[in-house]
């Protein structure tokens, strides 16, 4: 199968313009990743499927799992009601995740109906995934659509959209290439990767193309946490065994398991970096010296 996608970091800030004296205005805030992708094979009909989760890599890896479902099963809707999409996205929770992220939650999509839901979701997001499908020109038109309506549901309102765009993933049997853009502390920083077949395998496996891609997204955010909450520790605005420390621990514990899965598709495919593979350990410690000028040990409620 071939993959040609991208994901949206996004935020809605939905206010209403007017109101009267006996209520509050109305303000609404809805984050949230989005990935939309094509599924085809030979002379298939194609199948465009919106996923919606709370961070990066969970979108990822869930976009992930629907194509392994696809490439193994076959067309997703004529199956819909037989698919367990409960151990979809089980496999895209770590433990790290499932203790440490209980605002986690998905939403997929098939022309503006949602079809699977996990934790719980913004029902905006829903009014946006609507539109979208009844306007099918452009996504950010979407948004003005979504005003209307709430226009004739009586709540006359301004909808502020920020986006930007963090992984662009093209993949082929062939050759896949991945571009991530990723947010720093201090900086944002981009770069690449391409993944051939080696002599063993003579294909890219999609799934794991793709699932790679969600390694190096976790593996940043993961980097950020550990450095920030070390240099904390290391000024005592966090104590040792305190619910953050022990967090910390996980998630250094998480990005071993991560680095590995790296290896191990390093290992099976030939990977080329441009400029180079992100290091977390420098990641960390580049994080530790950007916090220590910003975090004050006299005071604690700054952070």
């Amino acid at each position: 199968m071939n993959i040609d996608t991208s994901l949206l970091r996004e935020k809605f800030v939905i206010k209403e313009k007017t109101v009267s004296a006996r209520h509050k205005r109305l303000t609404i805030i809805a984050p949230s990743t989005r990935m939309r992708i094509a599924l085809q094979s030979g002379g298939l009909p194609t199948e465009d499927v919106i996923i919606r989760t709370n961070n990066m890599h969970s979108v990822t890896r869930m976009v992930a799992q629907i194509i392994n479902n696809y490439e193994k099963h076959g067309p997703i809707m004529p199956r819909l009601h037989n698919i367990d999409w409960p151990d979809l996205w089980d496999h895209c929770l770590s433990p790290y995740e499932r203790l440490y992220n209980p605002e986690r939650w998905v939403s997929v999509y098939f022309k503006g109906k949602r079809i699977f839901q996990a934790g719980k979701t913004h029902s905006f997001l829903d009014v946006i995934e609507q539109c979208d499908a009844l306007n099918k020109s452009s996504y950010e038109k979407s948004i003005k659509l979504a005003q209307d309506a709430f226009l004739k549901a009586g709540k006359d309102v301004d909808i502020d959209y920020d986006s930007n765009v963090a992984l662009v993933a093209v993949i082929a049997p062939s050759n896949a290439r991945c571009s991530l853009i990723l947010r720093g502390p201090d900086k944002t920083t981009t770069f690449n990767y391409s993944i051939k077949p080696s002599g063993a395998d003579h294909k890219i496996n999609t799934a794991q193309g793709l699932s790679s891609a969600a390694d190096f997204l976790e593996g940043m955010q993961l980097s950020y946490k550990i450095g920030f909450n070390t240099k904390k520790l290391e000024l005592g605005l966090i104590q040792k065994a305190s619910d953050e420390d022990k967090e910390t621990r996980a998630a250094r514990s998480r990005l071993n398991d991560i680095s590995a899965q790296i290896n191990g598709m390093e290992n099976r495919y030939i990977v080329r970096y441009r400029p180079e593979r992100p290091k977390f350990d420098l990641i960390i410690g580049e994080t530790e010296k950007y916090f220590a000028k910003q975090l004050d040990p006299a005071d604690a409620n700054k952070i």
